[in-house]
């Protein structure tokens, strides 16, 4: 294994071992051994979404009785209880676009006199910025040009998880079938537009959710070569799937440790 990058079949054929030892070292000569953090309050806008993962316990239907989005007095109730706890940020997440697939969704924007939810979306991060001084981050999911452009105008930094580039897993029997915004391309396209508009970005991959470890590496590397032209990815998630009742994947096995483990070392 000559130089710092390993070749995919290095990557997947290394000892467990001795790829972390490799990932400890280069993470060292980089960035040394401090692990910064910045507190976050959670601020989730909207529950509602279109896309119908086979993981997801966030995602909700319409509700009788239950309001499809936060009122602009309920989260400021939130940042403000969150800056009274030492949060920096503000961290906004939501469904994606349900007003493409609930009336509910449609009439409550309509009611507030807002177009979509990015539209509403745009509007409460410049609240709370304004209200409470703490950062917004903006995770609305797959987004166009002008709408990372008006989210960058309120908020400090903006995200959109890949997840798997793999586009095996949204046809029928995977876990994104029937998620449209769950097109790895698409998703793609949303990370590369934030490069272009120089816009700090948060992005990252979910393991155990049906791919395979070369795709992962396919993942990341798609992630790392955006970076390298763009520069923007501020952060990388790893996050691991945990079955969950109520849902299609509430019998499917998680990934262990070591397979945590191979993938952060990746």
């Amino acid at each position: 294994m000559r130089g710092t990058l390993m070749t995919d079949a290095e990557l997947l054929t290394a000892p467990l071992p001795e790829l972390m030892a490799r990932a400890a070292a280069l993470r060292d000569s980089a960035h040394g051994r401090l692990v910064s953090y910045s507190r976050k309050v959670f601020i989730p806008l909207t529950k509602l979404c279109r896309d119908v993962c086979h993981y997801c316990t966030f995602a909700e239907r319409p509700r009788a009785g239950h309001a499809a989005y936060l009122s602009p007095e309920d989260v400021l109730t939130i940042a403000r209880a969150g800056a009274r706890a030492g949060c920096m940020e503000a961290l906004f997440t939501l469904g994606d676009k349900p007003e493409l697939r609930y009336r509910a969704a449609r009439e409550a924007l309509a009611r507030s006199g807002h177009a979509s939810t990015i539209d509403y979306l745009r509007a409460m991060c410049a609240l709370v910025l304004r209200e409470t001084g703490l950062l917004p981050h903006a995770n609305p999911g797959v987004m166009a040009r002008a709408e990372i452009a008006a989210l960058r105008e309120v908020s400090a930094s903006q995200g959109v998880m890949l997840e798997s580039a793999s586009r095996r897993l949204c046809e029928p029997g995977g876990v994104h079938f029937g998620s449209p915004d769950k097109l790895p391309e698409r998703r793609l396209e949303t990370l590369r537009l934030a490069g272009e508009l120089a816009v700090p970005f948060t992005t990252g991959i979910l393991i155990g959710i049906g791919e395979t470890r070369a795709e992962r590496i396919d993942a990341l590397r798609a992630i790392a070569a955006l970076h390298q032209e763009y520069g923007h990815i501020q952060e990388v998630s790893v996050q691991n799937f945990r079955a969950k009742p109520n849902t299609k994947r509430a019998a499917a096995p998680e990934p262990d440790l070591d397979d945590l483990l191979w993938s952060v070392a990746v």
